[in-house]
């Protein structure tokens, strides 16, 4: 069974939705930068869901269905990558620390102690922040195509820094076809890119409410949250890592040093994927969360 609703959650509402058994052990997937809870493919969720967990995705706040904070300051795209060589200051809305309070208010409203924690891209920064100051709701942590925030390592190639500097189209068939042709670059030509399932979630966003301001606001949370390296030493929870050795977005090496900075991690290298989930790939790494889980 699968169940969507809200909920109040630290001062904000949340849009989640719920798969599998509801007694069985809650793993949490916290969803990256301006994608929405849907991007979690509803058959990837419910594969995970057919391991014996109770798998749960929402939406950050700023985006989908979830409270969006409008009014509060939204640059550009341009603008926040040009703000180095500006000096021009932009003050962060919220940051990543305040993402992670929204999921264990979430965690709090639906009666779970501590969960599994899968994060993926700033999803994965989401779920390393919960770790580092929540460590009693973690029961293991996850952390998928995603960074420590150290400044030092690869960035993303032009192609990849392109798509997030892209302008949002506010019109249906506009957004999907970007949506695709973004998506397609992020995925990179070693694995098969799905195009027709692509569109299907680009739909679905459309229709579930884009909010381009948000996005703008969740990229300031993670430059204001800063290098989590240090802190991550300090982590005592079991932890994997999982990166796609073709990412043009977050570099593998992001992975690699992810690894490294928590003591005991493992990593997870799927040959060949990019910043996407590709089908192909779902055996690998639903097998690696859920050995991972148990």
């Amino acid at each position: 069974m699968n169940t969507i609703d809200t909920i109040d959650a630290n001062g904000i509402r949340i849009c989640y939705e719920s798969f599998g058994n509801p007694a069985g052990p809650p793993l949490l997937l916290i969803m990256g930068l301006a994608a929405q809870m849907v991007v979690w493919d509803d058959d990837f969720c419910m594969l995970l869901a057919s391991k014996g967990y109770r798998v749960i995705r929402f939406d950050n706040r700023d985006v989908g269905e979830s409270t969006r904070l409008d009014g509060a300051p939204a640059p550009t795209m341009t603008e926040i990558f040009s703000a180095p060589y500006t000096g021009k200051p932009l003050p962060a809305s919220y940051t990543l620390q305040d993402l992670a309070r929204d999921t264990t208010g979430l965690m709090d409203a639906l009666g779970i102690q501590s969960a599994h924690v899968v994060g993926l891209s700033m999803g994965g920064m989401i779920a390393q922040e919960l770790a580092i100051n929540f460590p009693d709701r973690v029961r293991t942590l996850t952390s998928i195509m995603s960074s420590t925030g150290d400044p030092s390592l690869p960035q993303a190639t032009p192609p990849a820094l392109a798509v997030l500097a892209r302008d949002i189209p506010r019109e249906r068939s506009g957004y999907v076809e970007n949506y695709v042709s973004a998506w397609r670059v992020l995925n990179g030509d070693q694995l098969p890119f799905d195009a027709e399932r692509t569109a299907f979630t680009a739909g679905r966003s459309f229709d579930r409410g884009i909010n381009p301001p948000g996005v703008s606001r969740q990229m300031l949370a993670i430059i204001a949250s800063g290098n989590r390296t240090a802190k991550l030493a300090n982590v005592e929870l079991p932890a994997l890592v999982i990166h796609g050795t073709n990412d043009q977005l977050v570099p593998v090496e992001a992975g690699h040093a992810t690894a490294r900075a928590i003591p005991g991690a493992k990593l997870e290298l799927v040959e060949g994927m990019g910043h996407t989930l590709p089908r192909p790939a779902w055996p690998q790494i639903v097998n690696a969360i859920a050995e991972h889980a148990r």
